[in-house]
């Protein structure tokens, strides 16, 4: 299986926040699961953090990608061109604007990747082929 990390699951796995369920831990620690952290989740945080909204106390923002691949053995993946060019399938949805995380369900459905994330809006693409880990 493989799994992909929403924006507020990595923020926690790097702070070591107890806001992670134990079943997200479970899966992140099992080295049978491939888990993976996305660039668009990179662009977010880094949006957040120039405009003042995201402080980050352990760790500058550029040592991210480091951080998860050489201490947390976490994947990294790009967004890449289908991703891109079919996003416009993913279905609408009024409540669920949030360009990042649609895309982030988008990229974890195309590449069919299970989503860990505690966020109920991604429960109405569940209809769209999408598995969440929580």
């Amino acid at each position: 299986m493989k799994c992909l990390l929403d924006t507020c699951s990595l923020l926690w796995l790097l702070s070591d926040s107890k806001k992670l369920s134990s079943k997200a831990v479970e899966v992140i620690k099992d080295r049978r699961i491939e888990v993976y952290a996305s660039t668009i989740s990179f662009w977010e945080l880094s949006l957040k953090h120039g405009i003042g909204k995201l402080a980050l106390e352990n760790y500058e923002i550029e040592e991210i990608d480091a951080i998860l691949l050489e201490d947390l053995a976490i994947g990294i993946i790009g967004l890449n061109e289908q991703e891109s060019l079919s996003y416009f399938r993913l279905p609408s949805a009024k409540d669920h604007r949030d360009p990042f995380e649609r895309m982030l369900a988008w990229q974890a459905i195309k590449r069919d990747m299970a989503l860990v994330s505690s966020d109920p809006a991604f429960e109405q693409y569940r209809r769209c082929g999408l598995r969440i880990i929580w």
